[in-house]
């Protein structure tokens, strides 16, 4: 009989002693699911930031500075994750090789971890918001970079008549402040096309280009006069 009960405490912490084990494995296999999710969305949004990266710099007018600004922002949300990352693998890196059955040993570190791959979880919304964003960032700039084109090209056309006709016309009375008004003009269409000029929601790049093809044209149409 007393046999009997020993062998029957033995088995049920046996029992025990394999039931913490395996929730101790449950438990780390969950943070290291929100962990792996967490970077799976990492990677997308650096995946979208590089591409929006290759976009810009080739002085086809695109705005940069406007763009790198909320590029800037979202690599920002890179770091916080980085930090969040290192943080959690230096807390899994204590539980690594510990007795799963030894509360003491284990349970500080996995209380920690818990409330990493929660506080992990909880990102994953916003962090998606921020996919998006980005997302939708790159294809405005993939189409503000073709809808320039056409525009770009005719400016740059009007641009190199105008100082075939400054040349002609030279001598004529105003040739110095039409000469004066085309190299702002030019120098306006570098910044433009370098992107060192900030659109806002009530003028877009591509009214800046306008308005700079309507000074050209009245800058040509006084010139013709003149001369």
């Amino acid at each position: 009989m007393w046999g009997r009960k020993r062998a029957r405490r033995e088995q049920e912490a046996q029992e025990a002693v394999e039931a913490l084990a395996e929730s101790f494995r449950s438990t780390l296999e969950q943070a290291d699911q929100a962990h792996q999710a967490l970077l799976e969305l990492r990677e997308a949004l650096a995946r979208e930031l590089a591409e929006i990266a290759v976009l810009l710099g080739h002085r086809d007018g695109l705005p940069v500075d406007a763009i790198r600004e909320q590029t800037d922002a979202a690599a920002r949300v890179l770091a916080d994750v980085d930090g969040m990352s290192q943080r959690y693998a230096e807390t899994r890196a204590l539980l690594v090789g510990k007795d799963a059955t030894d509360l003491d040993e284990v349970m500080p570190a996995l209380e920690e971890l818990v409330e990493q791959a929660q506080e992990m979880a909880e990102a994953g919304e916003p962090f998606v918001g921020a996919i998006e964003s980005v997302l939708e960032l790159r294809r405005t700039t993939e189409r503000l970079r073709d809808d320039l084109v056409p525009l770009r090209e005719r400016i740059h056309a009007a641009l190199r008549s105008a100082h075939d006709e400054l040349t002609a016309a030279q001598g004529a009375p105003g040739w110095f402040g039409w000469q004066a008004n085309l190299a702002a003009l030019g120098d306006h269409l570098t910044a433009l096309d370098e992107g060192r000029v900030t659109p806002t929601p009530e003028r877009k790049v591509s009214d800046h280009y306008r308005e700079l093809e309507r000074e050209l044209a009245v800058l040509r149409d006084a010139m013709a006069a003149g001369a």
